[in-house]
């Protein structure tokens, strides 16, 4: 089906409170309607420092994706980015009260249902797609990541941990909003148990619970169940979902990475928007009927 072809931003605002994965500090988040297209705007509400999500202000991205300006810090944004770019909201202005977005659940689903029970609102004029004509590729060892042409956004994630209970994991999907909702959105970040002391130690991770968090021990998963068989990889993909919104625009193109995280996720949006000839702008939207698979795919493709 046709992704929507209009810019879209929210019916009404939303508030939502919680704490920091890593920090474990109290924040709260308002997302609050634009009348006109102007990308999404992050707002320190503190020092009201204005930030824009775009790659080119990322940084710090150990088990996060931060944005960076002026001294101000916002950490953990890609879940609420993930949300938003899942359901092609890209028109918002972002109010924070802290350097920390909140947790909720661990995934992107308590800000899915908020926005959908706001509402979108359509703005005037079209949404514009970077299409990728070129492939861009950026290696780290064995870890990389790569977009190539394609008429759609379609993503290819493998992981690969030294662990069996979590293993080798592979997944493939051509996106859409109910594909986001059905597949990715309710995927919830994990760790391994033998990281835990380990991140507390450096800071990270401290409001990190069972209730917002996947932790894989040597024999499977501490929690009570799993949402997916291979939620890890799903989660991976949503992270590359929210990481990519910091292009300032959608994609299609096909998107394959290995290993990967956050720091290749942004690297790969920020060597696209640093080669203008890797990509063009258009207004065409149909997805191509054509489906690749990985050999051998762990689990089936969307």
């Amino acid at each position: 089906m046709p992704r929507n072809t209009a810019p879209q931003t929210l019916s009404r605002e939303i508030r939502i409170s919680g704490h920091g994965l890593h920090g474990n500090r109290p924040c709260s988040v308002r997302l609050v309607p634009v009348t006109v297209p102007s990308g999404l705007l992050f707002v320190h509400t503190p020092t009201g420092t204005e930030i824009p999500a775009r790659a080119d202000l990322a940084g710090d991205l150990v088990l996060a994706t931060t944005l960076l300006k002026d001294g101000i810090r916002l950490q953990t944004i890609e879940h609420l980015l993930s949300a938003l770019a899942g359901l092609e909201v890209e028109h918002l202005r972002i109010e924070v009260d802290a350097e920390e977005l909140p947790i909720l659940d661990g995934s992107a689903a308590p800000w899915v249902e908020a926005i959908l029970q706001a509402g979108l609102q359509s703005l005037e004029g079209r949404r514009r797609f970077m299409k990728i004509t070129q492939p861009v590729e950026i290696r780290d060892g064995d870890r990389w990541i790569r977009a190539l042409p394609f008429d759609g956004l379609r993503l290819r994630y493998v992981i690969d941990f030294p662990i069996p209970s979590l293993g080798r994991q592979s997944r493939e999907l051509s996106l859409t909003p109910e594909k986001y909702r059905r597949e990715l959105g309710s995927a919830r970040t994990f760790c391994l148990a033998q990281e835990v002391d380990q991140l507390r130690a450096r800071g990270l991770a401290l409001g990190g619970s069972l209730e917002n968090a996947v932790v894989f021990g040597a024999d499977g998963p501490l929690n009570d169940s799993l949402r997916y068989e291979d939620e890890a990889v799903r989660h991976k993909m949503l992270d590359l979902v929210g990481d990519l919104a910091l292009l300032g625009a959608p994609l299609l193109g096909l998107i394959e990475a290995h290993a990967a995280g956050h720091a290749l996720h942004v690297a790969l949006a920020q060597a696209i928007l640093a080669n203008p000839g890797c990509w063009e702008w258009t207004e065409e939207a149909e997805p191509a009927n054509v489906r690749f698979f990985f050999q051998p795919l762990v689990s089936q493709p969307a």
